[in-house]
């Protein structure tokens, strides 16, 4: 399984051009900086600020790295290699889970350098208030985060342009999720995250990492796993009906 995994590691890589990988390593890693600065310039609490919007940086980067590489993964669509892949539905909805999750693999090298300038600029580690829940609650973010990606692959290759797609999913996911931790709004604002399904796989990583739940910690990682099992069976729904439709019209999408 795990050579599974960086085989398909390494088709995500070679999927993105070099150049724009390496560009988008320090443009999604350096923009922490920027925020931090810009915190300290208005005297605010920086210490505190900068842990929340390290292990919400973390998330995003995560889940961007899995939508570029589904949204660079229409190249295989388009190019015909999907064709002999697939035998099934059931191998559709493994190959690209497995894909999606071995692209959260290409974001280490981002993670490393965010790790790097919040230990330049405090002098430490990112701080991280409750190991056993932070473990249990990125497993359910990387599986969520796998099964969104993975059914995104599918629609992504409805386009032949999905870039504009691509950004949408980018952005849409994590904020309605709590990339943004509701435990740093008003409360008026952060109620309502309680009702969002995607807040008990997204905000849950943040929390753990601060020790500020916006809910009963063991309820939100209940939670979390019912909602984490709901969008592997979106994902495998996604991998069926563009099965069909290839059996049907002989094609994925926009070839």
């Amino acid at each position: 399984m795990f050579g599974d995994l960086l085989r398909e590691a390494w088709l995500a890589a070679r999927l993105q051009p070099p150049t724009s990988y390496v560009l988008g390593l320090f443009v999604n890693s350096l923009w922490l900086t920027v925020v931090l600065l810009a915190i300290a310039w208005y005297g605010g609490d920086l210490r505190e600020v900068a842990r929340v919007v390290f292990w919400g940086s973390v998330v995003f980067t995560i889940f961007s790295e899995g939508t570029w590489s589904a949204a660079a993964f229409s190249n295989y669509v388009r190019s015909g290699v999907m064709d002999y892949v697939v035998a099934s539905p059931a191998r559709l909805h493994l190959y690209l889970t497995a894909a999606s999750l071995a692209s959260s693999l290409l974001a280490l090298p981002a993670l490393g350098i965010q790790v790097a300038v919040y230990y330049l600029l405090f002098g430490e580690s990112p701080p991280m208030a409750q190991p056993a829940y932070f473990a249990a609650s990125l497993l359910i973010f990387l599986a969520s985060s796998s099964f969104i990606t993975a059914a995104a692959t599918m629609f992504f290759a409805r386009f032949r342009n999905p870039s504009l797609a691509a950004n949408v999913v980018q952005w849409a996911i994590p904020l309605s999720g709590g990339v943004i931790p509701p435990t740093a709004m008003p409360p008026e604002a952060a109620r309502w995250f309680a009702y969002s399904p995607l807040h008990y796989v997204v905000a849950p990583v943040t929390y753990s990492a601060t020790g500020r739940w916006l809910l009963d910690p063991v309820f939100t990682m209940a939670a979390g796993l019912l909602v984490a099992a709901g969008l592997g069976l979106l994902s495998l729904y996604a991998a069926e009906s563009a099965y069909k439709r290839f059996r049907r019209l002989g094609n994925w999408g926009a070839e």
